[in-house]
């Protein structure tokens, strides 16, 4: 009985149909689009055109020649492994970081809530693939890492998920666990609410062949007492295919940060270079594009049991924002010395964290991280490390085929339903009115207003002041002829009642509050429809050329 739903996913192709401008998509910055497009006008402020092989050839042997600790970092990595499922390929790609010619390519993500939406998927798949691609392109091992991005302490950003019931988006929350803790959201454990929660979610999607095994999963890797990072961390290993071997790394591990103490120490001493040299790449990027992080003159924070606490720079030394506690120079150098694992960085840092220990090659970026990598090259620069190359993930639209049908009825594209339902309904439906029917109405006022100008001259004979009225009294029959108009595409609106209904349906399947798809859905409504081998045909489908939106037709 368990076969059929495998055996049906099988036969279930993805296709990639379509290609849309990045130009006419919302919410995408001019900035990620030159980057992804053009990429020319933004040359000075990343490390190379991430297009060209021979930038990816020469950074690769820059890469792999910097000195790290890559013994260490194996045998960190193969613990972490542990937690979360060590298969061959991915304990295979683990070992081979001893290969001093290796180099990796890196993506990252918050732990979001069975997860995250979309894009966190296709994140980790273009991550994959791209590996994939210059493995083969350069000879030498190039091994997927997926930074689990932990340390963040927003839960707000994690804690819910939204999947469509029927036509409609519905969000479901989990209530946080312990209000009083603002610490890294990765450590906190899931409540016994959690369990709630997911009966709760299975009411909402629509019974399938695949629904049974994708709960099963869910229970199996968001249970009561296991932490955010963990239950996200399991999930997501399990939705990538089997033979890509991702490497997942926790940050937030005292290993791993002994290692970066060289790092902490020169940003808690030499802070005001790179600050400084934040602020001129920022001002210089503002006259042209946008600053997208703000930038702070430390950029470190402090991790309690309990808070991760911004470190603010003061004449005594440091103190730790919205507390009376000061630390002095040598206290906290002290504390870095002693425990590392104490200290996390903030966002501009964090990428740098991440290069002082992998040997990246390349990061794997979305649109906002994009933005904010502009920022960073004179940092890499004081940090003495090489600045990988970005590379723009894959932006990815999936029509299921109620869609498409519709779609190629109404002779739409997908991008059209971005536009408001109401102008959409309005436009559609006068081009399903008779085409002989509004070219009577177009001949009509053409007639309308040649009986206006042959019969003026002839009213002004008999009395000049006439002539005005003349034109005004045409004006007036062209008036009525509009609203019998309207009255006949009112006519034709009550005709085409469903459309309404179906373009608002399409619309929350591509643009569900306005906005893509991917930044809203969540990968559990999809993978209820089409099973658990999605990602396998999504990776298949998916094309390393990210320079626009990538629609795939289920």
């Amino acid at each position: 009985m368990q076969a059929a739903p495998f055996l049906m996913e099988t036969n279930l192709q993805v296709r990639l149909h379509e290609r849309v401008p990045l130009t006419v998509l919302p919410g995408l910055s001019s900035l990620f689009v030159h980057y992804a497009t053009v990429y020319e006008p933004l040359a000075a402020f990343y490390a190379g055109d991430y297009r060209k092989p021979s930038v990816r050839r020469e950074l690769a042997r820059r890469t792999a020649a910097h000195p790290r600790d890559r013994e260490t970092l194996v045998q960190v990595l193969l613990v972490q492994q542990e937690r979360w499922g060590l298969d061959d390929p991915t304990r295979k790609h683990i070992e081979a970081l001893r290969d001093p010619e290796s180099v990796v390519v890196v993506a990252g993500q918050q732990v979001g809530l069975f997860g995250g939406p979309l894009f966190t998927l296709y994140k980790a798949l273009t991550l994959v693939k791209l590996a994939q691609a210059l493995a083969d392109e350069l000879s030498r091992p190039v091994v997927p890492v997926f930074w689990l991005a932990g340390e963040d302490h927003d839960y707000e950003e994690v804690a819910s998920v939204t999947v469509l019931k029927g036509a409609e988006p519905v969000t479901l929350r989990l209530e946080h666990p312990d209000s009083t803790y603002a610490g890294p959201v990765g450590r906190l454990t899931l409540p016994e609410t959690i369990q709630a929660l997911l009966e709760v979610l299975a009411d909402q999607l629509p019974p399938t062949d695949f629904r049974d095994p994708l709960l099963a999963l869910l229970r199996e890797t968001y249970r009561p007492g296991v932490s955010f990072q963990d239950a996200f961390a399991r999930l997501l290993k399990r939705w990538m295919p089997e033979d890509v071997g991702l490497v997942l790394i926790d940050p937030d591990d005292a290993r791993l940060k002994a290692l970066a103490r060289p790092l902490f120490e020169r940003e808690l001493t030499d802070w005001e270079t790179a600050h400084r040299r934040l602020e001129a790449v920022s001002q210089t990027l503002a006259t042209h594009y946008h600053v997208q992080v703000q930038t702070r003159p430390l950029k470190l924070f402090l991790l309690t049991d309990r808070r991760r606490i911004p470190l603010e720079v003061e004449p005594a030394g440091f103190r730790l924002r919205n507390e009376d506690r000061v630390l002095s120079r040598t206290e906290i150098l002290q504390l870095l010395q002693e425990s590392p694992e104490r200290f996390s960085p903030g966002v501009l840092l964090r990428p740098v964290y991440q290069d002082w220990l992998l040997p990246t090659l390349a990061y794997v970026a979305g649109p906002a991280e994009v933005a904010y990598w502009a920022q960073l090259k004179p940092l890499y620069e004081w940090a003495g490390i090489p600045m990988p190359l970005v590379y723009p993930r894959a932006l990815v639209m999936l029509v299921e085929p109620r869609i498409a049908r519709w779609l190629q009825r109404y002779h739409v594209r997908p991008e059209a339903l971005q536009e408001d339902p109401d102008r959409l309904f309005h436009r559609l439906v006068q081009a399903q009115l008779d085409g002989e029917l509004e070219a009577a109405f177009e001949e009509a006022r053409q007639q309308l207003r040649t009986l206006g100008t042959r019969l003026r001259p002839l009213v002004e004979r008999v009395d000049s002041s006439l002539g005005p009225a003349t034109e005004a009294w045409v004006t007036g029959l062209e008036h009525e002829l509009d609203q019998f108009r309207r009255r006949v595409l009112k006519a034709g609106k009550r005709r085409e009642a469903t459309l309404r209904d179906q373009i608002v349906r399409a619309r929350n399947s591509l643009f569900p509050t306005g906005v893509l798809q991917e930044r809203v859905l969540s990968p559990v409504y999809f993978l209820n429809k089409y099973g658990l081998g999605l990602p396998q045909r999504l990776l298949h489908a998916l094309s390393l050329d990210t320079s626009a939106l990538q629609v795939m037709y289920l």
